[in-house]
């Protein structure tokens, strides 16, 4: 990328507009106005950006860098050529600005009255490139101060400087910019920053949409940015905390004071930031005639569609979209040629990027499998690949691709979230597959014609193009859309077979057009009302997916939908319910919320925070507290009953509670009584914190107080997962024992079953998990019986089982009859364990054992339903299943025994199993009893279906609650719904 030149002399007053860069030398103390034409442009891959005068120009990122000095006017106009409204937002100088419709125009105009360095930003597309900086220097011309080697502090003027470097934190990359004799040059991603020794610089360090912690090695600066306040004895430091949704800091160095020549890295100090890529170096050279910069990958680089050999740069943006989790920047280019908005194709030794712009959850970037060789020392990057991510948060990453082939994406925490790579070997015609794969399972040397490399690439093109998944509402056949290319691919001896037609395998080996079976509702009723999370269905007054639909079990007919667009309701996942079965509480999987509601209604009850990506919930059969086990970190978190009987009461009179002196309440807003019972002793006083709205509670009869984060309902605590110092286990689908003594979760990050002790929080064990591969089993899911535990392992396709105290006691190879290289797609199944039966189980997840604790029915997202006897724990039956088969619970048949309800991600149908129709305890004649849809429209509502009808199915709750602990404490009015074996499951 050219660099951008400002003809514009030294020493002379400049006009120059916001995203322009000023280098005013003038000793004049003068206030000017300036009047400047902004455009806002689209990238080659897909990221926006500012530019200066004409349209025909290249925008950048960071957009070009406004110098001025106190005093001055700024006048912007700015035109829009992007297909979203963009603006301009400049906290401390100009904020709450309007935006420029796509094709408009905006005109701005304010007055640069602060010293600093000033982020400018858009307030929707910031992530996506829309920012930049203005500098507000001293009226004389006075910037920062530089600490020398014997720690002098020396006075600087900006014509003293040699260089400038703007660099912004963004997700979890830099983007970088170099300012030398009125000249700025783009950068781009983790730029080599060069200066010559003794050269004195200013940083620029500024970031947006999270905080950040800037380090820069072997230099230390002055902490306060305006010299005005540096003092005699100013705070001396070498790393800065940035905060909040936009920040900046501003320091001078000499380069290589006191330490000489080298190259010095700068990075975020947080490690999950810097594992993912957030680094960069300074390269002080002591050779006059160097001290270039080098720039990184850049949006014009060479990536598909791109104009130049430079290294290229694709965007991804995490986002709540389903099916588009991963999101190129450019979907709207590349689906016509990808057929999924989750692919992309770059040069080797370009770079991937992947920003959370469009989320409310924490993620990780894992690379899920790559080619063989990426990780070789000799042949590709080591450092870079397999990429993983040892926390999840709100960020990013980016990571460079050498090696030829194919790299597919996941998130740990919500594992069918996929994005994929291509990297063209420019000697191949076809997009380049790469001879053989790894997987982060620890399998390795797969040849890409494989079966398991050609159904893993099937199930991408499936969960990430919402056109593919099965709509039982629809008389046409299922048919998947693949993208028409040639391909090169490696054949089983290793050599690339090169112009291979993509769809022609896929359709080949799986099918195409294939008519889906008739639904056709149980002969038997159910009982009560099972309540689906259809996860990814979309409803008018909502921008987050997700619905609730009831069914009525005793009818077949779907009761109701609930979306709770008053609260946005993001991808709801997992659900639980009181003892009394009126009160249902619902998770966010996408977000930090445990939503409370009425199930009669329909109605939101409360709806409060507990923690990053809380996947599942349940009670504790002995107390009905709440557990919530929060994926997205380390620990299960705890609501007392009694907190939620005084949250769902405390907007009425409280019946029922003995209310001595009726306590001091108010909030900010005056919109709800926040009252004080259950804090601790003689609770005294409550007051909210007017910059937060956290709730305040003086506890009068103790030494402290409370304190109740705002949206949160009471007191809560959190059982941690992991031991101080260990990395974070995020569990996901946990259980709890009959008795309520042991809370068991599996594990994802940390690949094992934990054991805790209900009531202390205590570890009781820690068991490891998987067995059949060498690595990253990814535990997803417990079920627990009357005497062992069973924990579902996705990418291990297995099933642990053990005893209550963790002692394993087998595991269940679910893929024993699978042959995963075979090519020829009848021959990977047949019965190569000798049990004379052919089950597969690929990508186990929900595996609940059933009230007796007799049999494990477990959904697997490749398409089947296992059965597994626990007496001889083996599997005895397979039944099929749709796309993305998730979740499964038991309800209670009526007249006796159970149904297990299986839900599937990317299907709008609900299989309804009996495992034991002739109820003689011989579980190997298990049928599929009956099916129904989720996509009932007419069924009442709080908010219209528009989109995926019955789409997403995942969590599923059958009520009443009839598993062993739960089921003795129904009231009477459910109890008389059951058969006396239903109401004693294990006597």
């Amino acid at each position: 990328m050219k660099a951008i030149v400002f003809g514009l002399k030294k020493k002379t007053t400049m006009a120059l507009m916001l995203l322009a860069t000023m280098l005013v030398s003038s000793n004049l103390i003068l206030a000017a106005t300036y009047n400047f034409e902004v455009f806002a442009k689209p990238l080659p891959n897909g990221q926006l950006g500012y530019v200066l005068d004409s349209e025909d120009a290249d925008a950048i990122i960071p957009g070009p860098t406004l110098f001025v000095k106190k005093g001055d006017t700024i006048n912007i106009t700015l035109t829009n050529k992007t297909d979203v409204a963009v603006g301009i937002n400049i906290p401390g100088l100009h904020e709450g600005a309007a935006e420029a419709v796509a094709g408009g125009s905006q005109s701005y105009s304010f007055t640069a009255d602060q010293v600093g360095t000033h982020p400018y930003y858009d307030e929707g597309s910031q992530m996506l490139g829309l920012f930049g900086a203005i500098v507000v220097d001293a009226a004389d011309g006075t910037v920062q101060s530089y600490v020398d080697d014997d720690g002098t502090i020396t006075a600087v003027k900006r014509s003293d400087l040699d260089k400038e470097y703007i660099m912004y934190m963004v997700g979890s990359t830099f983007w970088g910019a170099e300012i030398v004799n009125d000249t700025q040059t783009p950068l781009w991603t983790n730029p080599v920053l060069g200066a010559v020794l003794g050269d004195v610089v200013r940083f620029h360090v500024l970031s947006i949409g999270h905080d950040h912690t800037f380090h820069l090695h072997a230099h230390r600066w002055l902490d306060e940015i305006a010299p005005a306040n540096q003092g005699s004895a100013p705070s001396i430091i070498d790393v800065k905390l940035l905060t909040g949704k936009v920040d900046s800091h501003a320091f001078t160095v000499k380069a290589g004071s006191g330490v000489g020549a080298g190259m010095w890295h700068l990075h975020c100090h947080l490690v999950s930031h810097m594992e993912s890529g957030m680094t960069g170096r300074f390269r002080v050279d002591d050779d006059p005639a160097a001290g270039n910069s080098i720039a990184g990958a850049s949006p014009y680089g060479a990536i598909l569609l791109g104009a130049t050999d430079d290294p290229g740069l694709v965007t991804f943006e995490i986002s709540d979209e389903p099916g588009s989790w991963f999101r190129s920047a450019r979907a709207n280019d590349l689906a016509p040629i990808t057929k999924t908005r989750s692919l992309e194709v770059i040069a080797p030794g370009s770079s991937a990027h992947f920003i959370m712009s469009d989320t409310n959850a924490v993620h990780t970037i894992t690379t899920l499998l790559w080619p063989s060789d990426a990780d070789d020392p000799l042949l590709g990057n080591p450092h870079n690949i397999p990429f993983d991510q040892t926390k999840a948060y709100r960020g990013g990453a980016i990571v460079q691709l050498d090696t030829p082939g194919l790299y597919v994406f996941t998130c740990k925490i919500h594992p069918y979230m996929f994005g994929a790579v291509i990297v063209d070997d420019p000697e191949t015609e076809g997009l380049d597959l790469g001879t053989k794969i790894d997987l982060v399972t620890g399998v390795n040397g797969l040849p890409t014609i494989s079966d398991l490399a050609t159904r893993l690439l099937r199930t991408f093109f499936v969960a990430t193009t919402q056109e593919n998944w099965q709509d039982y509402t629809s008389s046409a056949p299922w048919t998947v859309s693949y993208p028409d290319v040639e391909i090169a691919i490696g054949d089983l001896d290793g050599n690339i077979v090169d112009n291979v037609p993509l769809k022609g395998v896929l359709e080949a080996r799986y099918g195409q057009d294939i008519k889906l079976d008739p639904l056709s509702p149980p002969g038997d009723p159910g009982v009560g009302e099972v309540w689906i999370d259809t996860q990814f269905e979309k409803t008018a007054g909502k921008t987050k997916p997700g619905t609730i639909t009831v069914l009525d079990a005793t009818h077949w007919t779907i009761k109701r939908k609930i979306a709770l667009p008053g609260i946005n309701m993001n991808h709801p996942h997992n659900m639980w319910s009181n003892a009394e079965q009126s009160v249902i509480y619902q998770t966010q999987w996408f977000d930090n919320k445990l939503t409370m509601i009425d199930r009669e209604s329909g109605a939101m009850l409360h709806n409060t925070r507990v923690g990053d990506a809380p996947s599942h919930v349940m009670t504790l059969p002995n107390s009905d507290d709440i557990t919530v086990a929060i994926n997205g970190e380390n620990g299960i978190s705890v609501i007392p009953a009694e907190a939620i009987d005084w949250t769902l009461k405390r907007k009425i009179a409280l019946p029922g509670i003995n209310k001595n002196h009726p306590p001091n309440r108010s909030n900010t807003e005056q919109s709800i009584i926040d009252q004080t019972p259950w804090f601790g002793d003689t609770p005294s006083r409550v007051m909210a914190l007017s910059n937060f709205e956290d709730i305040t509670v003086a506890i009068n009869g103790e030494n402290s107080i409370s304190g109740i984060p705002a949206g949160t309902i009471a007191p809560q605590y959190m059982i941690p997962t992991q031991l101080p110092g260990q990395i974070p286990a995020n569990p996901h689908g946990h259980w709890i024992s009959a008795d309520g003594s042991k809370i068991v979760t599996p594990n994802i990050n940390t690949s094992d079953t934990g054991i805790y002790d209900a009531s202390t929080g205590q570890i009781i064990a820690r068991s490891p998990a998987g067995g059949i591969f060498p690595a990253a089993p990814h535990p997803i899911a417990i079920g627990m019986g009357i005497d062992k535990i069973y924990t579902t392992n996705l990418l291990d396709h297995s099933m642990n089982v053990y005893q209550l105290d963790g002692t394993p006691v087998t595991t269940i190879n679910l893929v024993a009859d699978y042959d995963p290289v075979s090519p020829t797609h009848p021959a990977t199944l047949a019965d190569r364990d000798g049990d004379g039966l052919v089950t597969v189980g690929v990508l186990p997840i929900q595996t609940p054992v059933d009230p007796t604790g007799r049999v494990v029915v477990t959904a697997n997202t490749g398409g089947t339903i296992t059965i597994v006897d626990t007496r001889m724990d083996k599997v005895v039956a397979m039944l099929p299943c749709d796309p993305g088969c998730h979740g499964v619970n038991f309800g209670a048949k009526s007249g006796g025994g159970y149904y297990a309800y299986v839900s599937s991600k990317f299907s709008n149908r609900l299989i309804v199993v009996d495992p034991d129709p002739n109820n003689d305890g011989n579980f190997a004649d298990a049928v599929v009893a009956g099916t129904l849809s989720m996509a009932d429209n007419s069924a009442p509502t709080d908010d219209a279906v528009v989109g995926l009808a019955g789409m997403g199915g995942q969590g599923v709750l059958p009520i009443p609650n009839v598993y062993n602990g739960w089921v003795q404490n129904l009231p009477d009015s459910w109890k008389t719904s059951l058969t006396p074996a239903q109401l004693n499951p294990v006597p």
